[in-house]
């Protein structure tokens, strides 16, 4: 993957699906209040809102408590995501030791890799090396991306938000494209909400709980658990207007738990930025680099 394309990447990562104010600025409210900082100038398009995406029941969750990072990322994981027509479009593995992921997929001859700061890394054929890059610091990152996901996946923003909250007191990131979701959600965090149908349904020999989406614009959707609780598969289906063509999030996400090892390549720092502007406007520092002290990096 080259540089344009580890930019375009990011940008569409960010900036490919409109967000929900009211959630965000809840969210935000919540972070200021328990001293988490966030990108509070940042501003989203309010027209996305749908008043279905969190329900009163989301204040009942339980504060999450966890002592390390090492009791919330308790399990290795592999998960497939697949496109719209059943192919198989890349395979993450996430390592609960390293608290790392690697990323394969038939379009990058290399693997990419994420580390728990928010940093990912990308193979650069020009220089026969990796290159290590965060776009905005972890607990930055990690804030946007509990927006993000919970809103384009439709999914209770409690939880996420609850997680992120709890290792970002530990400078750990939670941006591992999806995958950290096997580590948030539970079918407890589904029950008795009308946004959510559950059902019994077999899966390879087993008995899996199914709560499929009660909303006409992602009817076939689904979130799915195994017989241990443990997130199994995720099915989104998308005819909303606002998510049509290349934004649509329609695919599969499938998860499995079997033994993982990850190990981190070595790599160059990279800004995100090249040349004399990355100098400059650092945006591993953030949206603001100008708030940050000259000499903090000594």
């Amino acid at each position: 993957m080259n540089r344009h394309q580890l930019i375009l990447f990011w940008v569409v990562c960010l900036m490919c699906y409109t967000m929900n104010a009211q959630l965000m600025d809840k969210l935000k409210q919540r972070a200021k209040e328990r001293g988490i900082a966030t990108s509070a100038e940042v501003t989203y398009d309010s027209t996305a809102y749908d008043p279905n995406m969190s329900s009163e029941d989301d204040d009942e969750f339980e504060d999450l408590v966890i002592t390390s990072p090492e009791e919330f990322f308790n399990m290795d994981v592999v998960m497939a995501l697949y496109d719209a027509n059943g192919a198989l479009v890349q395979t993450s593995y996430f390592d609960k030791e390293t608290i790392a992921m690697r990323t394969e997929s038939k379009a990058n001859p290399k693997p990419l890799y994420h580390d728990r700061s928010g940093k990912f890394y990308a193979y650069d054929a020009d220089i026969d090396r990796y290159k290590t890059m965060a776009l905005l610091p972890g607990s930055s990152m990690g804030f946007m991306t509990a927006g993000l996901t919970t809103q384009v996946y439709k999914l209770p923003p409690t939880p996420y938000f609850q997680a992120f909250e709890a290792l970002s007191k530990m400078d750990v990131a939670m941006n591992f494209l999806i995958l950290e979701m096997a580590f948030v959600y539970k079918p407890e965090h589904f029950e008795n909400n009308a946004f959510y149908i559950k059902s019994i349904e077999p899966c390879k020999g087993r008995t899996c709980t199914r709560y499929s989406y009660n909303d006409v614009e992602y009817q076939g959707s689904y979130i799915q658990f195994d017989d241990q609780d443990r997130l199994y598969e995720l099915h989104i289906i998308s005819t909303n207007p606002q998510l049509r063509d290349d934004k649509n999030p329609s695919g599969r996400f499938s998860f499995r738990y079997e033994p993982v090892s990850v190990e981190l390549p070595d790599a160059v720092e990279q800004s995100l930025v090249p040349g004399p502007l990355g100098k400059i406007l650092p945006l591993e520092k953030g949206l603001e680099p100008w708030k940050h002290n000259k000499k903090d990096k000594e």
